[in-house]
């Protein structure tokens, strides 16, 4: 099963290549072709030198009459001009030889990297269109391995070793088929040896195959592990565990390192073995083609056998490419199941054909008996909640209570169990994804920024927004002040991840780029939880100012950001357990009330 899929895979990323394929075997078979009749052509040139030194055959080929005419035809312009004559057309066979040879090339060259081109190309879509329940059951650095090592190793492995294969092929039948034609007896002996080394190819092969398979998995894991200590080295630091991290990647390195000299050990023994069982050939050819020429009559010429010998010769490398190209192959198979684990993989289609009718600006957001759970574990039971625009919601609650569940069903990264949640009088089931997201902005506790300029980091790319809107925004977030005392105003350049920022910093850019968006739905997930006292108070007061016009949605943990929020919801277990302002809450005495004393806030 798993080798028709990875079958499958090269079949279908070859399929819209398929002229340029043809294309590739026609010139190949001409360049090919006009190799052979350069080796030909040697025949004619030591009958000049030589003359009648040279014993004929007898009987001779059709090949060998054939090259016996022709020689007969120039030879009356006279040895000189015949020499001329010869090398002129010698000349004009290694053009086109080479020309042939150089545009199969570029025909081949161009189709590999126009298939890595559209594998990478829809692997990324993938990493960006799958759910991220899906994208969580990988480590980032394996992730990032697929899309960059793995790609590079199926190219080098299995594409070019599919196109080395086509060239081999092309090269040996030709190569025989002269051959065949200078002398049939002699050919067919040598033929009786290729299946003995095929053979041992084949068995080699096959144990490479697995070895593989594991060194690609080391190699994610080696990527991984390196992401984790880069992403941890302030953690690791702290913790003094600096000589137990390169220990561990030392020991794990050691084992990569020994599974790769064993499979390369096991790839460059191809060569030799090929050449030797190929000049083992060569001897047999020698001593059979010898007592040929020396026998009376002769049964083979002395030029043609020479001919014959060269043409043999050049067969040698060509079957060395074959079982190194098997080995390749055999290799490049890990990474192209890989490939393949993630691009064979389709999500779930929608439970009903969604609805191609517009979401309108949304005003009211209603959750009506909503449950979800994970793996029949219940994160949300029964949830009935009501968002409307002008009155502020926090969603508050211990860890495990399902806060972060609720904002992923508000933005359909999953969907309800049961129940069902409508956008104005729309039902979640009748919306795509997309269309909800284009309504909602989030400001998440974890802030994403590009290594890019502050104004590319808020408009996301967008051209379509002024310099006016997007100064107005970061005024807005209490970012313009300090955006404009950088070296370069908006146009600095913050940073991996926004590295040359503070926190505080970091995140009032995020809520600018969703004031920018000035979407209907404002999503706050610890927004502030970074903020210092007094740039907290100022992202409060902007979004105290656009509460009247926007749902806004704000999760919490520090209680101290929400309290004068009209609408507070306190989540324990999935479920609904307070709902009221931080008065009435406070009035009741029951878990907010006891979360806030945690935090020692009382009023």
């Amino acid at each position: 099963m798993q080798q028709r899929e990875k079958n499958k895979l090269t079949r279908h990323y070859l399929k819209p290549y398929t002229g340029s394929i043809i294309i590739y075997f026609v010139l190949m078979c001409m360049a090919t072709a006009f190799s052979l009749a350069s080796i030909l052509s040697i025949s004619n040139f030591l009958q000049i030198l030589f003359g009648s030194q040279l014993q004929q055959n007898s009987n001779p080929s059709v090949l060998e009459a054939l090259l016996n005419d022709i020689y007969l035809y120039f030879i009356r312009f006279g040895k000189a001009n015949a020499l001329w004559i010869f090398a002129a057309i010698i000349f004009g066979v290694y053009f086109f030889k080479d020309l042939f040879t150089y545009l199969s090339s570029f025909v081949a060259v161009s189709t590999r990297n126009k298939i890595i081109r559209n594998i990478r190309g829809d692997l990324f879509s993938k990493y960006t269109t799958q759910s991220l329940e899906y994208i969580s059951r990988y480590k980032k650095g394996d992730l990032l391995t697929r899309i960059s090592a793995d790609v590079l190793e199926y190219d080098k492995n299995v594409l070019l070793g599919l196109q080395t294969l086509v060239s081999v092929a092309i090269n040996v039948l030709l190569y025989f088929a002269a051959l065949l034609c200078l002398n049939p007896v002699l050919t067919l002996v040598t033929l009786v040896v290729v299946p003995v080394v095929g053979g041992v190819v084949s068995f080699v092969s096959k144990k490479l195959r697995g070895s593989s398979a594991r060194m690609q998995k080391q190699s994610a894991e080696l990527i991984s592990r390196i992401e984790e200590t880069i992403s941890g080295l302030r953690i690791i630091k702290s913790h003094t565990a600096i000589e137990l991290m390169n220990n561990r990647f030392n020991n794990f390195n050691n084992s990569y390192t020994r599974l790769r000299t064993k499979i390369y050990r096991r790839i460059d023994l191809a060569s030799p073995q090929s050449e030797f069982f190929g000049n083992c050939m060569v001897i047999g050819i020698l001593l059979l083609g010898t007592s040929y020429i020396v026998s009376v009559p002769p049964k083979m010429s002395a030029d043609i056998f020479i001919v014959y010998l060269i043409i043999f010769t050049l067969i040698i490398k060509p079957a060395k490419d074959f079982s190194t190209s098997l080995y390749n192959i055999k290799k490049g198979q890990a990474s192209e199941q890989r490939l393949s684990e993630i691009l064979s993989f389709e999500p779930e289609p929608e439970s009903k054909t969604l609805s191609l009718e517009p979401l309108e600006k949304i005003s009211r957001i209603e959750l009506r008996h909503v449950s979800f759970a994970y793996n029949e574990t219940k994160v949300l039971d029964d949830v009935n909640l009501v968002f409307k625009k002008g009155e502020p919601t926090a969603i508050v609650g211990p860890s495990g209570a399902g806060k972060s569940t609720l904002t992923d069903l508000l933005m359909k990264i999953i969907t309800p169990c049961s129940g069902e949640i409508y956008y104005n009088d729309r039902p979640l089931s009748d919306i795509g994804a997309e269309q909800i997201r284009q309504h909602i902005s989030v400001v998440s506790q974890d802030t994403f920024l590009f290594n890019d300029t502050v104004e590319n980091n808020l408009t996301f790319f967008d051209q379509s927004y002024t310099l006016e809107q997007i100064k107005h925004a970061a005024e807005v977030a209490k970012a313009d002040e300090f955006i404009s005392k950088l070296e370069n105003g908006y146009q600095t350049i913050v940073g991996e991840g926004g590295s040359s920022l503070s926190g505080g910093q970091k995140q009032r850019l995020s809520i600018a780029r969703a004031v920018l968006r000035d979407t209907e739905v404002l999503l706050l997930d610890e927004a502030t939880s970074a903020l210092d006292t007094v740039s907290e108070k100022h992202v409060q007061q902007a979004i105290d100012a656009l509460g009247n016009d926007k749902i806004i949605i704000a999760v919490a943990h520090r209680l101290s950001t929400i309290k004068h929020f009209p609408n507070i919801v306190v989540l324990n277990q999935g479920k609904i357990a307070e709902q009221g302002n931080h008065q009435s809450l406070m009035a009741q005495n029951g878990l907010y009330a006891r979360l806030c004393s945690m935090q020692q806030l009382t009023h």
